[in-house]
């Protein structure tokens, strides 16, 4: 069923007030009644589309997994699989995404991040292009992920990131001495 106009203003309201206030504070941190109170939403309404403060985290995590994956797909499908376009969509995002890292455990966002199915699938042809048993190929694709996602988080919470290109040539780099 399709949610009513009103419902979803009422929710990207109080997606957005959340986001808000996880850039000053820990969920942990963060009551209802503040929630309320920044997203100018009654705590009647919150508690009508949601039980908790995580279970709206959850919610604005799988959206921006969701539409992380969507754009993904749109645009690897106009060129060949590269980097700069995932990197370019991500820079694009990168507040989101920093908040999202700071408000949910790492093992959590990274095992999401790289299990959507479109940068699962760049970091496959990388790593199935070698002669890798089973258990070489988790520990490998585990290393590069978590690898990967460390230089992501440096990169995007910086106050002055570097171009696009510039990371894109240091994931290429360590791809290849690693390969």
């Amino acid at each position: 069923m399709m949610e009513n106009q009103r419902v979803r203003l009422s929710k990207a309201m109080l997606k957005t007030g959340l986001l808000h206030l996880l850039k000053e504070k820990p969920l942990n941190e963060i009551s209802i009644c503040e929630l309320c109170q920044t997203a100018q939403i009654n705590r009647t309404t919150f508690y009508k589309y949601y039980g908790s403060q995580a279970e709206l985290l959850n919610e604005i995590e799988a959206d921006f997994f969701a539409q992380l994956n969507e754009d993904l797909k749109a645009i690897l499908a106009q060129s060949s699989p590269a980097l700069v376009p995932v990197l370019t969509h991500l820079y694009e995002q990168r507040e989101t995404f920093c908040i999202l890292v700071q408000a949910i455990p790492a093992q959590d966002f990274t095992a999401q991040l790289f299990a959507i199915p479109s940068i699962g699938a760049i970091f496959q042809t990388t790593i199935g292009a070698g002669s890798y048993t089973d258990v070489q190929a988790k520990y490998i694709r585990q290393f590069v992920f978590q690898g990967t996602f460390s230089v992501l988080c440096n990169w995007l919470s910086s106050d002055a990131p570097e171009p696009v290109a510039e990371i894109a040539q240091v994931l290429g780099l360590l791809r290849s001495k690693l390969y």
